[in-house]
């Protein structure tokens, strides 16, 4: 009996991560009106305790790392930023949103710090791609979702942001594929197709690029576990034509129009040849983060302050930079930037020194975390719990591979 109630307690955990994860991001504009949306995500928080002393019999494992120290590093830049910010009242608020977050790590990591593989939080982290993805077609109607797609607009941003919708969509693609190629096809992995035609009508440039650089790579990785070079080479020449094929296919289909459109208006305006009004405004953003920066280097004009600044330019509130690395070095400055990124400096240091080419999780973390890197060029994430969830996920991983290599070197011994 006590084994049924372990299990049970440990399928709630999962099941109440997953809806915790999931109201973080739709919650906003699931609850209309309603302004008790702190109050749910706690009740969420204080059911893993529950759970989560139920399966561990009522005793309190409590172990923190470097993630947790780092966070606090953050933590304690973000309200140094307050000291010269522009508005004092958002620096602190958005210091105390990271207070929050950095208990719910505490929480969530005590939940799963023993577990001895990291595919129950790449479940979570793919089923959290489709439910807020399939929720938001549920919120405009199938019907708006047909008519954007038939007409090469993209949807709205009334509810979630497009292209964070766009972005999760992605994130539960390549982790279907993952699941399609380092394990087996099971017939729930066709939910992936109409997730591509959701992906299409949020118009994230983004997003197509995660899909198309996730599958690219998720081949390499499995075409490089052969023991022979040269068939590893043949067969990773073999899967990029497949794909390129494929892919070209797949991208004349008229849904993806629009985001084809953008992605070209992008090259123009980079190249200063043209260019569409979101990628020139973004390129305002980043110098605007620049001129913030040069005011304050150290401490940064205030975390989340970025915001004051530009609604005196556009008249949008919460308008952020739209890239991350800008975003924090203009509100925190060196200071909050270097330790941020000393959560990322932490884990791409071990996941090569104790990197795996031959575990399937590994390959999938890493995929994930170098998406991370490269899309945060793009987009403001520091203040968004499902960023968090995934560095946690990045950190057992090393934990796990750590162990790993621990008990190799026993073995030789």
């Amino acid at each position: 009996m006590k084994l049924n109630i372990t299990a049970l307690a440990d399928r709630m955990i999962w099941f109440i991560t997953l809806i915790f994860l999931v109201l973080s991001l739709t919650i906003s504009f699931a609850l209309g009106e309603a302004n008790y949306g702190a109050y749910v995500l706690f009740v969420c928080l204080f059911g893993l305790i529950i759970f989560y002393l139920i399966r561990e019999q009522g005793v309190i494992k409590l172990r923190l790392n470097w993630m947790h120290a780092y966070m606090l590093l953050f933590i304690g830049a973000c309200y140094l930023s307050a000291i010269n910010a522009t508005d004092t009242a958002v620096a602190m608020s958005r210091s105390f949103d990271m207070v929050k977050i950095f208990f719910m790590l505490i929480i969530l990591y005590m939940c799963y710090q023993d577990k001895k593989s990291v595919d129950t939080l790449l479940k979570i982290g793919m089923w959290t791609g489709y439910i807020v993805c399939f929720y938001t077609v549920y919120f405009y109607g199938l019907d708006y979702f047909i008519t954007v797609l038939s007409s090469s607009a993209r949807i709205a941003n009334d509810a979630l942001n497009a292209n964070t919708v766009g972005l999760l969509g992605a994130n539960a693609i390549v982790m279907t594929l993952y699941y399609m190629l380092y394990d087996r096809p099971r017939w729930w992995h066709v939910i992936a197709l109409p997730t591509l035609g959701i992906l299409a009508a949020t118009g994230s440039r983004k997003a197509l690029v995660f899909v198309g650089v996730g599958t690219v790579l998720l081949f390499i990785f499995k075409s490089f576990r052969s023991a022979n070079a040269v068939n590893s080479i043949v067969k990773v020449i073999g899967s990029l034509l497949g794909l390129t094929i494929i892919g070209i296919a797949v991208l004349q289909l008229p849904m993806f129009s629009e985001v084809l459109d953008r992605m070209s208006n992008m090259m123009e305006a980079f190249t200063g040849t043209g260019g569409d009004s979101s990628t020139i405004i973004r390129l305002a953003l980043v110098d605007i983060g620049w001129d913030l920066f040069y005011q304050s280097p150290i401490t940064g004009v205030g975390i989340n302050n970025p915001s004051v600044y530009t609604f005196f330019v556009y008249g949008k509130d919460n308008y952020y930079l739209h890239n991350n690395y800008i975003e924090l070095l203009a509100g925190t400055g060196v200071i909050g930037l270097i330790a941020y990124y000393s959560m990322y400096l932490y884990v791409a240091y071990n996941l090569i020194r104790y990197r795996d080419i031959h575990s399937n999780e590994y390959i999938m973390v890493l995929i994930l975390f170098l998406s991370q890197i490269v899309m945060d060029m793009g987009m403001v994430s520091y203040e968004s719990k499902s960023t968090y969830f995934y560095i946690m996920l990045f950190y057992l991983e090393v934990q796990i591979l750590r162990k790993g290599r621990k008990h190799e070197v026993q073995k030789i011994v």
